[in-house]
């Protein structure tokens, strides 16, 4: 009886884990749009094609950002990075950093990571 035992701790342990493992997932995308709407100062911004690309610590989270500036609708790429770096936002929402820096981290950092937004 004791590998049954083992067996089903094993597999319960094997649930939690993997039942959580989508959790660190939802809660940096949560994080990242936070920040987001802090550095642009609109709690009502939207967010479209977002991705979580990397892992755990090393990832970023990329997507789009949607505000509502006076009568027009903007739209910008952003990145925020897992391990506390950023947020930035592409030029025209705000500016982080310049297009050129933005485009390079974007490709780098989100387009050859996987980004499926």
């Amino acid at each position: 009886m004791r590998p049954i035992s083992n067996l089903l701790l094993a597999c319960a342990l094997l649930s939690a884990c993997s039942g959580s493992s989508g959790d660190w997932r939802a809660d940096a995308i949560a994080s990242a749009e936070a920040k987001m709407r802090g550095l642009i100062n609109d709690p009502a911004a939207s967010f479209s094609h977002v991705d979580l690309t990397g892992d755990s610590a090393t990832g970023q989270t990329c997507g789009v950002i949607i505000s509502k500036v006076g009568i027009f609708t903007k739209q910008a790429r952003f990145i925020v990075y897992i391990d506390g770096a950023g947020p930035y936002v592409e030029p025209g929402l705000g500016s982080s950093m310049s297009q050129a820096d933005f485009d390079w981290a974007w490709k780098n950092d989100c387009i050859n990571e996987g980004y499926k937004g």
